[in-house]
């Protein structure tokens, strides 16, 4: 169905891989277009709790495809992408965070520019050992998009300049030690600790998940007042569901609930 991604959905866990590792999953227009797709299906798909998002090949994605950009102009074609993911101008690179179902970007290797913005964006970050990261928009004559956005609330200002004036590649141990990384992990372990990740989220309250990743992006550009009414009224829909009532007969019987997305 797909040319530059591969989708499957089991145990209530959407699996996205990049696929066109001869470019190391740059990003090209069918690439839009197929997570576009896949996106708004998994946000629509009630059987989709958790994303793991991760690459083919050596790379997880080595940003946008110059040399198809390079050619989209030369035969004069490049102002015909569709509409982005929720009408945002980069979606590829803020889809993962305005879709309400949490994902775990799983960085298998090499992850540059636009490939950044993707991984930031996600919630949880697992790193092969063999992951590496440049944010090198600037070797490009280009800024960082919404790495500019998402560095400073994830590693702070002074860090976040030193990332994206420089443009320098660092590896996963130092992604970890700057806060940008849940774990950094072996190789050949990196999708079997991105499933049991996804597992013990699918563990909880699945409409609790996902209003909580509501609730919490939002913190971003609102008082604390505000965030209180939010989290009033997700709280009020959230007493109306079989999953609340699930979790409060489990607890009165002393008993693991069973939860249902319902």
């Amino acid at each position: 169905m797909y040319q530059a991604i591969q989708w499957e959905v089991r145990e209530h866990i959407g699996i996205l891989r990049l696929n066109r590792p001869e470019r190391l999953n740059a990003i090209d227009n069918v690439m839009r277009n197929e997570m576009e797709h896949v996106l708004r299906e998994a946000e629509a798909n009630p059987d989709v709790w958790t994303i793991i998002a991760t690459g083919n090949g050596r790379g997880f994605c080595s940003g946008a495809d110059l040399k198809a950009r390079a050619e989209a102009e030369k035969a004069g074609t490049v102002g015909t992408s569709p509409q982005p993911l929720f009408d945002m101008k980069y979606y590829y690179a803020i889809g993962f965070s305005q879709i309400t179902k949490p994902v775990i970007a799983a960085v298998n290797g090499v992850t540059r520019g636009a490939g950044c913005n993707m991984a930031f964006a996600a919630d949880f970050r697992i790193l092969s050992e063999q992951a590496n990261f440049g944010v090198n928009f600037v070797e490009r004559g280009l800024m960082g998009e919404t790495a500019t956005w998402y560095l400073p609330r994830l590693v702070g200002h002074a860090k976040a300049a030193e990332l994206c004036l420089l443009g320098e590649p660092f590896d996963a141990a130092q992604a970890k030690a700057m806060g940008l990384a849940y774990s950094v992990v072996p190789h050949d372990k990196l999708m079997d600790e991105a499933m049991a990740l996804a597992r013990k989220l699918n563990s909880k309250a699945p409409i609790a998940v996902q209003m909580t990743k509501v609730a919490l992006r939002r913190a971003w550009q609102q008082d604390v007042e505000q965030q209180l009414e939010l989290q009033n009224t997700m709280n009020n829909k959230l007493k109306g569901t079989e999953d609340t009532r699930e979790a409060l007969r489990a607890f009165i019987e002393k008993r693991p609930p069973q939860f249902k997305g319902a």
